[in-house]
């Protein structure tokens, strides 16, 4: 896992497939639709927006993509568990690249991800979004880019 300003994104992501990845990176605004884009074999763009929680009932965790979140507006608290603090309550499904949990234990790290930083899922990095910072629920709009895996072997 990762925790950084989107500035330094060049210590962690080397090579023209994320330069390119980055520079599209840029035409995603709050004024883009919510959906799914993919126009890149390695790598695609969910949009969402949501309201924050404060209690949030997804707990997750992939095997062939990296997750690079990003917040465009709001703010979000993440939890960060230890295998051995879930439960699995979804066996992994292949084609949504998930599997879910229910937590056991208390998480080995939070974050609080806001505008202009980004975190960084890789595979097996178990994760708990959409939490309210502060106990303040407010609604947020998020790209969450999909990076084949294999883009950093």
């Amino acid at each position: 896992m990762i925790v950084d300003s989107i500035s330094n994104r060049k210590i962690y992501f080397k090579g023209e497939v994320f330069d390119e990845l980055f520079e599209q990176l840029k035409s995603y605004t709050l004024d883009t639709p919510n959906g799914v884009y993919k126009n890149h074999k390695d790598f695609y763009f969910k949009v969402m927006s949501y309201d924050t929680k404060l209690t949030s009932n997804i707990t997750e965790s992939h095997r062939k993509e990296v997750d690079v979140q990003i917040l465009l507006a709001g703010k979000e608290g993440i939890k960060i568990f230890n295998s051995n603090d879930v439960a699995i309550s979804q066996a992994y499904d292949e084609e949504t690249d998930c599997q879910f949990y229910n937590p056991i234990g208390i998480p080995v790290s939070e974050i609080n991800l806001i505008p202009g930083y980004m975190a960084v899922f890789f595979p097996d990095d178990i994760h708990n979004p959409q939490y309210a910072v502060n106990s303040k629920i407010e609604t947020l709009k998020k790209i969450v880019i999909k990076i084949d895996e294999k883009l950093f072997s």
